[in-house]
């Protein structure tokens, strides 16, 4: 504790696992003494001794963010953890996620966070909290003045439609709120939903990021919450997915955006046929902002993918797919995408369809959709069933070896494909993958050296000896590039030497009369400035 107290550089500390022998209110003591830690995590029960944490809590004004983790919290451990948080102090950020936290052990903690009207960070995720925890949490929010409170994570807990109502009743006091997360909380019904939808429509509401994954919220539900997001402009992120939304779930959903900014759209493990792809497919050729679309798991097949790349393919954001696990997609479906990759709008770096066996005819349907691309950098498959056909069709995209101009124009960006870190891929997948790394234009030149030892120049013959020092200088560049391909600086040199002996074989007459046309104007100079000499 003295050792922690003098310190001015220590910034976090983890009290855990403490020892039988050790003098905790020493140590404790000692600790109120620091002004340097900016977080701290306390990761067991150290009873009455929370108290002897005020003066640290107090003085230390870079304190910002305090954690309890790996320990149950029990009634008489909130009321000692309540005692503490009633002092003032300058914490921004409160974690109390999976500490078994339940309704009463809330109360208790609630009514000392008055004191604390500028926390911005509370996370109760993971507990048992429920109708009771909700009302007491939400009755200190709607009487705080001006809260600070920026993000609410009550993700997996058990709270229900009165304690959501009650809940609201807070957060609508809450003007600073961007992020609130109430995953898994699937005893709020479309009565819940409806009073969320309250505040989603409140003047000062001003939400950024919304998590309701696996709500059990149905259609119905979509239906209600819509009616609230149409009103939020300032969403950017929302999270719908595993909530049995079909089809007339997402044309409401897709009504309520138009006006959003929305950036970040989560609908996977959900049911979506042709017609709610459709209505998607026309949302994504209005927004302007949209970046990451989720998918997977929602039984698209390939009639489906067609109609929302119709709508994709005038999307000028969208930088990740996940289509992951929709396992009707055939390589029908993914020739479709061609389409979106060779777009002049396509930014897409992130394509994801885990979960698809498609075989070496999708393979080779993907492979030739992405010719001409540049903007994608994974793609992301299980690569079960795909044999040495479907691997070709990516060696040939990524390497086209059958001149040099083709593998010049090769994909040089792509930089991951089938697994993750491109595991189990052939070896040429790999080394290929590992240039791409590179840049772009260091990619073309280890590919054209690792694939081409004898280079053809004789394209090169109809500019006559007009590329030979273009040539040249290319050689000189690519030198500084042979650690990358594992080639000699012997092996290099006999290259160049092969490359140009190449020119003038192939134009001998070009080369000589170019020497004897160097030496005749040499010998015309000589002689101006012999006359000019005898002149003067």
């Amino acid at each position: 504790g003295y050792f922690v107290g003098r310190s001015k550089e220590l910034e976090y500390l983890n009290i855990s696992d403490l020892p039988d022998n050790l003098n905790i209110d020493s140590f404790l003591r000692g600790l109120g003494h620091n002004r340097s830690i900016e977080s701290l995590a306390i990761s067991t029960d150290i009873g009455e001794d929370f108290k002897s944490l005020g003066p640290f809590l107090r003085n230390n004004n870079s304190l910002s963010h305090l954690t309890f983790s790996c320990f149950d919290i029990g009634l008489q451990c909130a009321r000692n953890i309540a005692s503490l948080l009633g002092l003032r102090s300058s914490l921004k950020s409160l974690n109390f996620g999976s500490t078994d936290l339940g309704d009463e052990e809330l109360v208790e903690i609630a009514s000392a966070l008055r004191i604390q009207p500028q926390i911005e960070e509370l996370n109760l995720s993971g507990n048992d909290i429920g109708r009771d925890g909700c009302v007491a949490l939400g009755s200190i929010l709607e009487g705080m003045r001006n809260p600070n409170l920026a993000a609410l994570d009550l993700g997996y807990n058990d709270i229900d439609d009165e304690g959501l109502h009650a809940l609201v009743a807070g957060l609508i006091n809450c003007h600073k709120l961007t992020s609130l997360n109430l995953n898994g909380n699937a005893l709020i019904t479309g009565a819940g939903l409806r009073s969320l939808s309250t505040l989603l429509r409140s003047d000062h509401c001003r939400l950024e990021c919304l998590h309701l994954y696996q709500m059990n919220m149905d259609n119905d539900g979509v239906t209600v919450l819509a009616a609230g997001l149409a009103s939020l402009s300032t969403l950017k992120k929302l999270n719908l997915s595993n909530n049995r939304i079909s089809d007339q779930g997402l044309q409401d959903l897709v009504g309520s955006l138009v006006n959003c900014n929305i950036e970040n759209l989560y609908l996977s493990h959900n049911s979506f046929s042709v017609f709610g792809l459709r209505s998607l497919g026309a949302l994504m050729q209005r927004t302007t902002r949209l970046t990451s679309l989720w998918l997977g798991r929602n039984a698209i097949n390939d009639e489906g993918l067609e109609c929302l790349v119709e709508g994709i393919v005038n999307c000028c954001s969208l930088q990740t797919l996940d289509l992951s696990n929709n396992q009707s997609i055939t390589a029908a479906g993914l020739t479709s995408l061609s389409t979106f990759f060779r777009s002049d709008n396509c930014c897409l770096e992130k394509l994801w369809l885990w979960g698809i066996n498609f075989g070496d005819d999708g393979a080779v349907a993907l492979a030739d959709g992405l010719m001409g691309n540049n903007s994608l950098t994974h793609v992301n498959f299980d690569s079960r069933g795909i044999t040495s056909r479907g691997w070709s069709a990516f060696s040939k995209l990524l390497c086209d070896t059958a001149s040099v101009n083709n593998t010049y124009l090769s994909n040089h960006t792509l930089v991951e494909i089938g697994g993750y870190r491109n595991v189990g891929n052939p070896s040429t997948i790999v080394e290929y993958l590992k240039f791409n790394k590179l840049q772009n234009c260091t990619a073309a030149i280890c590919k054209i050296l690792d694939s081409h030892p004898d280079i053809d120049i004789e394209p090169l013959f109809q500019w006559k000896l007009k590329c030979l020092p273009l040539v040249v200088r290319w050689l000189e560049n690519a030198r500084s590039y042979l650690g990358n391909v594992n080639q000699s600086t012997e092996v290099f040199q006999c290259r160049q030497l092969s490359a140009l002996y190449k020119f003038v074989h192939g134009m001998p007459q070009l080369a000589v009369d170019g020497y004897r046309g160097k030496k005749m104007k040499d010998i015309q100079s000589m002689s101006k400035k012999r006359k000019l000499d005898e002149t003067l």
